[in-house]
C-alpha cells in the first residue's frame, strides 16, 4: 500500500508521526485507539465507527497493524487523524464519553444524519440549538472539566464540538456547491488544528484524492483543501499528485454503482505516457525543483493532458486535462494497479 510504504519512509527519514486521511474527525480517534493499543477489534471500529467504504480493505488492515505494531515497540508512536465533517455521529459519541468522564450529565442528542442527506428544517434547527447549547456548557464548565480530567482531555473534546458546528454550518446551506466548498475549507481548518495540537514540531502527511490535495480550484469552484494549506504553510506545505499507467481500481459509476474499472493502455501524447517511458516501473518527479529551469517552467505551469482515474466517482473520460505540474510538489507515477481486496 502506497501510503503505508510513505509514512514509513518520511518517519525514518524525516520524523513523521502523523497521519490525516479523508474520513471524519471523531471515526478516526477510534483508529487512533486501535493503534494505540486501547481496543483491539478493528473489525468493529471499520464497521461500526467508520463511514468510509475504501478502508474497509485487507490493505487498510495492513497499515493499521503496521502502525499498531511500530506504536507497540517504540517510544515515538504514530497517531492517525481524520479531518472530515460529513458524518458526526462518532464525535456525538466521543464528546457523551468525555462529559461522562467530567460527571456532566448535559441531554446530547441528534446529529444521526449525514451532509448528504435530506435534513429537514427543523431538524437542522434542533442540531443548530443543541450545538450552541453544548459549546455554551464547555466554555460554563472549563475549569471542572480540566480539573476532572485534563487540558490536553479537554482541548480534544472542545474539537469535537467544533466540528459539530462545522456541520451545522454546513447543512443550512442551500446550494450543493457551497456544502462542497465548506467542507473543503473545514478539512484545512481541521488539519491545522491537528498539526497545533501536537506542538510547533509536528510533521503530518495528509492522505486525500488529488482533487483535495492540489494547490488548485478544483472539486467545483472551491479553493480545495490544499489551496488553503498552501496560504497557511507556504513551502512547508509539500504535495504529491499520483498517477498511474494500466490497471484497476474500484469506483462507484455515474449510475451510483460500485464497479471495477481501469485502463488497459496508456493513450499516446498524454504526460502519463511520459512518466510511463521515464518510470523503471515505477517513479517520482519533483516539480517543484524541475521549476527552477525556466524551460521546464514554461511547460510545467502549463495544462497537461494525463490519464484520468477516479475519486469516489469514476470520470467521464479517459484523460483529462489540468494544470497538475503548478498545483502540485512532485508526483508519483505507479506502472500499474490493483484494485483494493475487500477485508472479511
Amino acid at each position: 500500500m502506497l501510503a503505508e510504504e510513505l509514512m514509513k519512509y518520511l518517519s525514518e527519514k524525516h520524523d513523521f508521526k502523523v497521519l490525516i486521511i479523508e474520513t471524519g474527525f471523531g471515526e478516526g480517534q477510534y483508529l487512533n485507539d486501535y493503534i494505540h493499543g486501547k481496543r483491539d477489534d478493528l473489525k468493529t471500529i471499520l464497521n461500526k465507527h467508520n463511514s468510509t467504504w475504501r478502508y474497509r480493505t485487507k490493505e487498510f488492515y495492513q497499515l493499521m497493524n503496521w502502525l499498531k505494531s511500530y506504536n507497540k515497540n517504540n517510544d515515538d508512536p504514530f497517531y492517525i487523524y481524520g479531518c472530515e465533517m460529513q458524518y458526526v455521529i462518532s464525535d456525538v459519541n466521543r464528546i457523551k464519553a468525555y462529559l461522562q468522564k467530567v460527571n456532566s450529565d448535559f441531554p446530547l442528542e441528534g446529529f444521526e444524519k449525514h451532509l448528504w442527506q435530506q435534513i429537514e428544517e427543523s431538524e437542522k434547527t434542533a442540531y443548530y440549538l443543541s450545538y450552541a447549547r453544548l459549546k455554551q456548557h464547555f466554555i460554563d464548565n472549563y475549569e471542572a472539566f480540566v480539573a476532572e480530567s485534563s487540558e490536553k482531555e479537554f482541548s480534544m473534546a472542545y474539537q469535537h464540538v467544533a466540528v459539530l458546528g462545522q456541520f451545522v454550518t454546513a447543512i443550512i446551506q442551500h446550494v450543493e456547491q457551497r456544502k462542497r466548498d465548506f467542507r473543503d475549507i473545514y478539512m484545512e481548518q481541521n488539519i491545522e488544528w491537528i498539526l497545533n495540537f501536537h506542538g510547533t514540531d509536528a510533521k503530518a502527511m495528509y492522505w486525500a484524492h488529488n482533487a483535495h490535495v492540489g494547490d488548485w480550484i478544483d472539486n467545483g469552484i472551491v479553493d480545495v483543501t490544499g489551496y488553503q494549506l498552501r496560504k497557511r504553510y507556504g513551502n512547508y506545505y509539500y504535495n504529491i499528485a499520483t498517477d498511474f499507467g494500466t490497471g484497476e481500481f474500484l469506483a462507484f459509476s455515474q449510475k451510483g454503482k460500485m464497479g471495477t474499472f481501469g485502463h488497459k493502455t496508456v493513450l499516446e501524447d498524454t504526460f502519463t505516457q511520459c512518466l510511463q517511458s521515464f518510470g523503471k516501473p515505477n517513479a517520482f518527479v519533483n516539480f517543484r525543483k524541475a521549476r527552477e529551469d525556466k524551460k521546464l517552467s514554461e511547460f510545467l505551469n502549463s495544462r497537461i493532458t494525463t490519464m484520468s482515474g477516479a475519486g469516489a466517482q469514476v470520470r467521464n473520460s479517459n484523460t483529462e486535462t489540468k494544470e497538475l505540474a503548478k498545483a502540485f510538489d512532485g508526483v508519483i507515477y505507479l506502472d500499474k494497479t490493483t484494485k483494493i481486496n475487500w477485508a472479511d
